[in-house]
């Protein structure tokens, strides 16, 4: 888990992180699992991108074989996800598409008050989303 103030946030591991920011950050994986797993315009195209470098890119291998995503986000007051960083995946539009999807969405309840942010979580991505 990555926490902090700031772009320069150190880490800690999840298992010295206090039980809330873990349940916490759980909650936004599994909020930005499900936006991904939409069928909005946006998560179709980034589902035509992993199927894509799915079959192209020699480092993922075959279609069973996962992507892994490292998403910081930073949520507001109101559970609202305000920014997100990720490393490049070498396509504008998808990376559009994904941080179109990940900021839409609500994660339904404030972080802990105490949370440092950015929340880091990872997401698991394959072609049959």
């Amino acid at each position: 888990m990555r926490v902090g103030a700031s772009k320069q946030a150190r880490t800690i591991p999840a298992n010295q992180a206090p039980k809330a920011w873990v349940v916490y950050a759980e909650r936004v994986s599994a909020c930005f699992q499900a936006a991904l797993e939409g069928d909005s315009a946006a998560a179709r195209r980034f589902h035509a991108f992993l199927d894509q470098r799915t079959r192209t890119d020699g480092s993922i291998g075959t279609e069973d074989v996962p992507m892994v995503l490292r998403i910081r986000a930073w949520i507001d007051a109101a559970g609202r996800v305000t920014q997100i960083e990720f490393t490049p995946l070498g396509d504008p539009q998808a990376e559009s598409d994904l941080r179109q999807l990940l900021r839409a969405q609500a994660v339904e309840r404030v972080p802990p008050r105490d949370m440092l942010q950015p929340v880091a979580v990872r997401l698991t991505l394959d072609a049959r989303l």
